[in-house]
């Protein structure tokens, strides 16, 4: 499977259709959130696990320099996948994140065309470490 080509470059500055939704540039927004306005919207959401390569790279070259990577051990993630694991892994996924959401900082936006011509818009988002989470708040009996 070849990388997808760049159509738009990934920029910080995103449709007005999406920023008057609240998806813009340093906005945090819930997964479940990022989820429903990715389909209501029609664009696919990609979250990073670490900081450095979200802020420093392209979207188009972590794909390429990943792609002999299977998709789930990457740093970065498709939220449909990351979604489809979780609920795999633990079904009960949807329930944790009524007490311990988690919210992602929104990124970039940008354009691919897939393989077979298909223009992809996307979203670049950030996952929050694990240290900031607000675990003492969100779990019962924790102090």
């Amino acid at each position: 499977m070849g990388s997808p080509r760049t159509v738009k470059p990934e920029v910080t500055a995103f449709p007005p259709e999406l920023e008057r939704v609240g998806i813009a540039n340093g906005a945090r927004i819930d997964i479940r959130d990022l989820d429903a306005l990715s389909k209501r919207h029609k664009f696919q959401a990609y979250l990073y696990f670490e900081e450095d390569l979200a802020r420093d790279s392209t979207l188009g070259k972590d794909l390429d320099d990943y792609r002999h990577v299977p998709e789930l051990e990457r740093p970065f993630v498709n939220l449909d996948e990351f979604l489809q694991f979780a609920t795999r892994s633990d079904p009960l996924f949807y329930s944790y994140l009524d007490e311990l959401p988690l919210v992602i900082e929104i990124l970039a936006y940008g354009e691919f065309q897939t393989e077979d011509g298909e223009v992809v818009s996307y979203v670049k988002g950030l996952m929050p470490f694990i240290d900031e989470l607000d675990m003492d708040d969100a779990l019962p009996g924790a102090a």
